[in-house]
């Protein structure tokens, strides 16, 4: 598996980064969570329990903000957390009702376009949620358009019905670097610890070179819910480029709070 880095941050190098969601609804939550994870994460650090940045990645899930529709209150608000966290990445991520995300904006759903637009051209972003089936010519579109700016492309696809057949993981991966994708991350449901054992698999062979597909871009494989914790938390032994922790409110289900994500890495 190939690397990626930017702003000096390595993703593929088999030292997972941390990634802490933010979901709030107004300016006034959004801040209160941006402000608890710097708090949160100082608390950890003093504590000794990872070298290094104790939160590496910023993910900003617009699908919950109320005012997304607002280029300019997008924008600050934006700029406010980029400047709440200049030694970190900034993930800029609007998750559509289809694939889990907080669908409160019917007018958003037919701006995601614009909005996407506008994180990418403010300046702050460092990287930029891409879903995959979203639609080849809007994906190519969009991320040749976010490597003219310099910006990261995560390309996506879940799942919160079933784990696909393995073939069919590794088909998804395959076309989210063909269309582009800079770190490819696929989120799934398991009904069994079975699903759960066919992911970790997938994605050690996926790291280490070993699928039929070979992969050279680095990928983040999560089965969710509480039977998928491990494959959050033991990206360091299978390769996963990074994973989610949770200050206060999850994104997805089976998020643990930072301080179990970095206990368990």
């Amino acid at each position: 598996m190939g690397k990626f880095s930017i702003r000096n941050v390595v993703f593929g190098d088999r030292n997972p980064k941390i990634c802490v969601p933010i979901v709030g609804r107004t300016d006034e939550e959004v801040l209160a969570q941006s402000a608890a994870i710097r708090e949160e994460s100082d608390r950890i650090r003093k504590l000794g329990l990872r070298p290094g940045p104790v939160v590496d990645m910023i993910e900003f899930r617009a699908d919950y903000y109320d005012n997304v529709t607002n280029q300019t209150q997008l924008t600050e608000l934006l700029r406010k957390l980029h400047n709440d966290h200049p030694e970190r990445l900034l993930l800029f991520t609007y998750r559509s009702e289809e694939e889990g995300g907080e669908l409160r904006h019917d007018r958003a759903e037919n701006m995601i376009d614009d909005i996407s637009a506008w994180a990418m051209v403010s300046g702050v972003i460092d990287l930029i949620d891409i879903e995959l089936l979203s639609g080849n010519y809007r994906v190519v579109r969009n991320a040749t358009k976010a490597r003219d700016l310099g910006i990261g492309v995560v390309m996506s696809y879940h799942n919160f019905e079933k784990t696909p057949h393995t073939d069919e993981m590794e088909e998804l991966l395959w076309d989210m670097e063909q269309l582009g994708g800079d770190i490819l991350k696929l989120a799934v449901t398991p009904r069994n610890h079975f699903d759960v054992d066919r992911v970790l698999e997938l994605t050690e062979a996926v790291t280490r070179g070993s699928a039929s597909h070979p992969i050279s871009r680095p990928a983040v494989l999560i089965s969710m819910q509480e039977e998928g914790v491990k494959t959050r938390t033991s990206c360091a032994k299978t390769g996963s480029a990074f994973t989610f922790a949770t200050i206060g409110t999850g994104s997805a289900p089976g998020q643990l709070s930072l301080e179990e994500m970095v206990k368990a890495l």
